[in-house]
C-alpha cells in the first residue's frame, strides 16, 4: 500500500485495469445471464379435469381436503395434484396445448409436472410428468418431443412419449404400454425399448422389460386349461334330482389338455355345466373386442339349441355393462344336431349360433363385439363363461381368448 501511494500512476492503472475487468464480466455475464433466464424461465402449463362420468376424487398441493368433482364438473389441474377414480367414474385431464389424459375406472394418478418456456426464445420443449400409481389411462401427446417431454412414469418403468396416443395399465405386479399411434421409449433400469405403432410392451416387479408385442392382448388370466384351471375358473353345475352326472374336468386329448363338459346318465331331463372366470376389464378405450375359442362337439341328444334355442353343447357367455351401466349378455352357441322346424334358433348380434361338424375341431371367432353390438356395445367386461346346456351332451373347448386389441 505505501508503494502504491509513492506510486500514484500505477495505482491508476490497477483501478482502471480492475474496472475494466469488471466492466468486461458485466458486458459479457449480463447478456448470457439474462439469456440463460430467457432459456429456462418457465411458468405453468395450464391444464383441467373434467369428470366424464361418476365422482372423481383429488387432492391438492395446498394440503387441502380431497375436493369430490361430480359428473360434468370442470376445475383447474395444476402441478402436484392427485386425482382418484372407482370402478365407477372416469376423468379426463386436458392440457393447454391440446395434449390430453383420460383416468379410467379405479385408477390414481399424480401430476408431478406441468410447465412451458416462459419465452419464446426458448428452445426447451414443454413438460408433463404423470405418474401413475394404479389403473389404466390413454395418454395424447399433441406435440412432437421437440416441443414437448411427455412422461409417464409407473412403479416398474418411465415411458417417453412422442406425439400419438398411447395405453398406459398398472397393477401391483406389472405396468403395459401400449402405442396406438406415435412412438414411446419405455425404460426400467438400464434397459430401454422404443415401441412403435400397434406394438406394447410389459415388465413388473420380477420380469424383466419385454421385447415388443403385438397390440392385440388376451384378457384373460387363462386360455389354455391346465390341471390347475380351477385357479382362474370356476365350476358350477345345475342338476335335476333325476339321475343325471354332470362333469367340467380337464382332459387329455390328442396330446394337449382340453376342458371337457359332458352330461351322463337319463335323457330328455334338462341340465347344465359350465366354468365362469372373472374378468373385470374396463374397454371402452379399444377399437376391436372378439372372442376366440377352438370347439368340438362328440355328442348331443337335444337337437339345435332346445325349444327355445337356449340349450346347446356348448355356448360361450360374456356378461358386460354398456355405456349406460346396463347389464347385458353376449351369447354364442354351436351345435351339430338340426333341430325341429318349430325350435327357436337366434341370430342376432348378442345371441347367435351356428351349426358345426360333429367330432372335428372348430376355430371359432367371433366378429368385432365393439361394432356389432351398435349402442349397446360392452364398456366394461364381468366375466366369460363356457356352459353346456341340454339333456346327453359331450364336448370340449380348447384355447379361449377374448382378445382386445388398442
Amino acid at each position: 500500500m505505501t508503494r502504491l501511494k509513492h506510486n500514484p500512476e500505477r495505482m491508476a492503472w490497477t483501478v482502471l485495469l480492475t474496472s475494466f475487468s469488471i466492466f468486461c464480466s458485466l458486458v459479457v455475464l449480463v447478456p448470457v445471464s439474462i439469456y440463460w433466464y430467457a432459456v429456462n424461465a418457465s411458468q405453468p402449463l395450464s391444464a383441467e379435469l373434467t369428470s366424464v362420468r361418476g365422482i372423481v376424487l383429488i387432492d391438492n398441493a395446498n394440503g387441502q381436503p380431497t375436493t369430490s368433482i361430480t359428473d360434468g364438473s370442470t376445475v383447474s389441474f395444476a402441478e402436484d395434484f392427485a386425482a382418484v377414480t372407482d370402478e365407477t367414474s372416469q376423468a379426463i385431464i386436458t392440457f393447454a396445448d391440446d395434449s390430453s389424459l383420460t383416468l379410467y375406472g379405479n385408477t390414481s394418478i399424480v401430476l408431478t409436472e406441468s410447465r412451458q418456456p416462459r419465452f419464446g426464445v426458448s428452445p426447451n420443449p414443454a413438460r408433463i410428468q404423470v405418474e401413475v400409481k394404479k389403473g389404466r389411462i390413454r395418454a395424447t401427446a399433441a406435440r412432437s418431443t421437440d416441443d414437448l417431454s411427455f412422461e409417464v412414469t409407473t412403479p416398474h418403468a418411465v415411458a417417453e412419449l412422442g406425439q400419438g396416443s398411447y395405453s398406459v395399465e398398472v397393477t401391483t405386479a406389472e405396468t403395459q404400454v401400449t402405442t396406438r399411434f406415435g412412438s414411446a421409449t419405455l425404460t426400467s433400469g438400464y434397459d430401454s425399448i422404443t415401441l412403435s405403432q400397434g406394438q406394447r410392451a410389459l415388465v413388473g416387479v420380477d420380469t424383466p422389460l419385454s421385447p415388443p408385442l403385438p397390440a392385440a392382448q388376451n384378457l384373460l388370466q387363462s386360455s389354455s386349461f391346465s390341471p390347475t384351471f380351477e385357479d382362474n375358473w370356476k365350476t358350477y353345475t345345475i342338476t335335476p334330482i333325476e339321475s343325471v352326472t354332470t362333469t367340467a374336468a380337464v382332459v387329455i386329448f390328442q396330446n394337449r389338455p382340453v376342458l371337457n363338459l359332458r352330461s351322463e346318465g337319463q335323457d330328455n331331463i334338462h341340465s347344465e355345466v359350465g366354468v365362469v372366470q372373472t374378468v373385470n376389464k374396463d374397454v371402452r378405450d379399444y377399437q376391436s373386442l372378439r372372442v376366440f375359442a377352438e370347439v368340438r362337439l362328440v355328442n348331443q341328444s337335444l337337437p339345435g339349441g332346445g325349444q327355445l334355442g337356449s340349450e346347446f353343447p356348448i355356448m360361450l357367455h360374456v356378461a358386460y355393462k354398456d355405456a349406460s351401466g346396463n347389464d347385458r349378455d353376449w351369447f354364442h352357441g354351436f351345435y351339430y344336431q338340426p333341430p325341429p322346424e318349430n325350435y327357436i334358433l337366434y341370430n342376432q348380434p348378442d345371441n347367435s349360433n351356428e351349426r358345426i361338424a360333429r367330432f372335428l375341431w372348430y376355430p371359432y371367432e367371433s366378429v368385432n363385439l365393439l361394432a356389432s353390438l351398435g349402442p349397446a356395445k360392452p364398456v366394461y367386461i364381468k366375466s366369460i363363461r363356457i356352459y353346456s346346456s341340454g339333456w346327453i351332451y359331450d364336448a370340449m373347448v380348447a384355447n379361449i381368448s377374448l382378445l382386445a386389441e388398442e
